[in-house]
């Protein structure tokens, strides 16, 4: 028997503004608890295990280009870390003397992959050859596949150019950005604290609008929280970064994108274009990675759903070799979304789970009389797969807690 444990986006932090995990002794408690179940199970984490991209070493680097941040970050941003959350990481430490650790990469730790001091640091002190960081993970024995799922990702994932060369993702320019400029004046109105770490937590992301102006209308602030979001992206329209972007992903619309980005009167459509975007995407009812998940599955009959160049590109030079005829599994991460899907394909059912966060999650609904309401609440997700004389077991965990007022 063979057990395999999967969670994903813990986003454990440095004790900055955006560090939401206070969930050390739930965590060392599970993957204890698991050794009484399997002793040698294995960990696989679907990314974004540590929050990089959103610490006070990157937000002290500032707004350079993409290159130049993956260069600048150094060991601190990980040392920083470990120091802020000892009890998890002696913990991991302890078991990959016995237990192998498969660390997924995924946007808010990708500076791992490319940066040698900052992956030296984080290996140096696992200190095992059972502990690796990787860019997906594929048992081929049992049919898993595991990626985090910004690969899938508009904003997140990276572009091939026509020349060849790797546009990065927007979505890391427009956190750090947002770090930078809005979450700064987001401070200076005088919200309580626990508000201002609630603005990086709601989803879906579009629903932040929603959330600013309930904000503004429950403290009433001076402030047109609103108008200064758009302002912040309207100015991120305006930057080398998203010129490069746009050009490389939609280059047959930059002309008109070059007139209606850079056009003041648009920003007073800045709140009715976020909310058509909103409404559109509700419409749609999309569930972009559980498309790709179902895509993915289905490739030993339709060849060209197969894990492509675009879809590691950035991650990984090597597309993965999969047996797609024996392919059970597929495991994402990334949206904040757990699930677990039965997939129909012409061999039988196939599975997709999505291992969710254990990060606070806001989200809107309707007061009794139909008013916009917001609540909070952490998610505990992970899932856990055992092997057993080759049949295998897929079990999906949630832990919903909500703190009674």
């Amino acid at each position: 028997m063979s057990l395999k444990l999967f969670l994903s986006d813990l986003h454990i932090g440095d004790g900055a503004a955006n560090d939401d995990f206070v969930y050390d002794l739930e965590l060392v408690r599970l993957l204890n608890q698991l050794k009484d179940v399997d002793e040698k199970y294995e960990i696989v984490i679907i990314g974004d295990g540590l929050e990089i991209l959103e610490g006070e070493s990157v937000r002290k680097i500032g707004l350079v280009n993409f290159d130049q941040i993956c260069k600048s970050v150094n060991k601190d941003a990980v040392e920083s870390i470990i120091n802020r959350h000892k009890s998890v990481f002696e913990f991991l430490r302890s078991l990959a003397r016995t237990n192998k650790i498969h660390y997924i990469v995924g946007n808010h730790d990708y500076y791992l992959l490319v940066n040698d001091e900052l992956r030296k640091a984080f290996t140096d002190f696992m200190n095992s050859d059972n502990f690796e960081i990787i860019p997906h993970f594929y048992d081929e024995e049992n049919g898993i596949f595991a990626q985090h799922g910004s690969q899938h990702d508009l904003m997140y994932s990276f572009t091939i150019g026509k020349n060849g060369d790797l546009i990065p993702p927007l979505g890391d320019y427009v956190t750090r950005y947002t770090m930078s400029s809005f979450e700064p004046m987001l401070k200076s109105v005088h919200l309580p604290t626990e508000i201002v770490r609630d603005y990086d937590n709601v989803r879906p992301t579009m629903d932040a609008v929603d959330w600013l102006e309930y904000i503004n209308s429950v403290y009433k602030i001076p402030v047109d929280l609103v108008g200064e979001w758009v302002k912040s992206f309207l100015k991120i329209f305006n930057t080398q970064e998203f010129d490069k972007w746009i050009k490389s992903r939609f280059p047959r619309a930059y002309g008109f994108g070059e007139f209606f980005f850079r056009n003041s009167v648009f920003f007073q459509m800045g709140r009715k274009i976020t909310r058509w975007g909103d409404e559109i995407q509700r419409f749609r009812g999309t569930n972009y990675l559980k498309s790709k998940a179902e895509k993915i599955l289905n490739s030993s009959n339709m060849p060209q759903w197969k894990i492509s160049e675009k879809d590691v590109a950035g991650y990984s030079k090597e597309v993965p070799q999969i047996d797609y005829s024996k392919l059970k599994v597929v495991l994402f991460g990334h949206n904040h979304l757990p699930g677990f899907y039965v997939i129909p394909t012409p061999q039988g059912a196939r599975y997709y789970v999505n291992t969710g966060t254990w990060r606070p999650l806001v989200e809107k609904s309707r007061g009794k009389w139909g008013q916009l309401i917001f609540h909070k609440k952490t998610e505990l997700n992970y899932a856990v797969i055992e092997t057993n004389k080759g049949e295998s077991i897929v079990e999906t965990h949630l832990v919903s807690r909500v703190v009674l007022n």
